[in-house]
């Protein structure tokens, strides 16, 4: 367990996906407490009553507070949990408006369009046991799509959001080079791989990435 932040006991449910570790890169980067439970999506542990009644769905990942007075919150998905937080805290989320909007629009590219176009992508280009050259294209088009839109503003600006913010740890683990290379890429380009490189470099985002291991 890690040290506790005062604000409430957190219990982050997770696995090692990059969804799950986009919550607890955002966790270890805001030095906030939390306890792990690992949920093993392939045995099914996200279809059980316990953890639907965290996450209706069985969306991963999900995160139970503890609060004073006996009072429990829940929060389902990475992209929930990593604004919650950042807002609480104030902290890796623009304060200027402009910048802001700016930040959070990037922060949804990569909850919403990259990281379930990733997904998609993998599942049918590798794991998919027939082949179907349609969903192929269609999400590989949707992968270089985003890729090179994140590339475009990655020449522009350090970090997505100018600094260091939670649109950089929303976009970097779909943004791995196992990805690429599903997309069909072999190399990633020099812009990207600066930017992948900064924010790897980060402790706490290694830190982040271990979990749940």
């Amino acid at each position: 367990m890690r040290q506790r932040d005062g604000l409430a006991m957190i219990t982050l449910y997770t696995f090692g996906s990059p969804n799950g570790r986009k919550a607890s890169i955002l966790l270890e980067e805001l030095g906030l407490s939390y306890k792990v439970h690992k949920v093993d999506l392939v045995a099914g542990d996200n279809k059980l009553p316990d953890y639907l009644a965290l996450s209706p769905i069985g969306k991963m990942p999900a995160v139970l507070e503890e609060l004073p007075g006996g009072k429990r919150r829940r929060l389902f998905g990475s992209g929930a949990i990593m604004l919650h937080y950042a807002e609480r805290t104030g902290r890796l989320i623009p304060e200027d408006v402009d910048e802001r909007a700016e930040g959070l629009s990037w922060f949804m590219l990569g909850i919403s369009d990259l990281g379930p176009t990733s997904v998609d992508m993998l599942r049918f280009s590798m794991r998919a046991p027939e082949k179907f050259p349609y969903a192929i294209d269609l999400f590989k088009g949707e992968l270089m799509r985003c890729y090179t839109a994140l590339d475009d503003r990655l020449g522009e600006v350090e970090y997505l959001a100018g600094a260091y913010s939670i649109a950089d740890i929303a976009a970097s683990p779909s943004s791995r080079r196992r990805r690429w290379r599903a997309a069909g890429c072999s190399t990633a380009s020099p812009t990207w791989k600066r930017w992948h490189d900064l924010v790897a470099a980060r402790p706490a985002v290694q830190r982040g990435m271990a979990v749940p291991e």
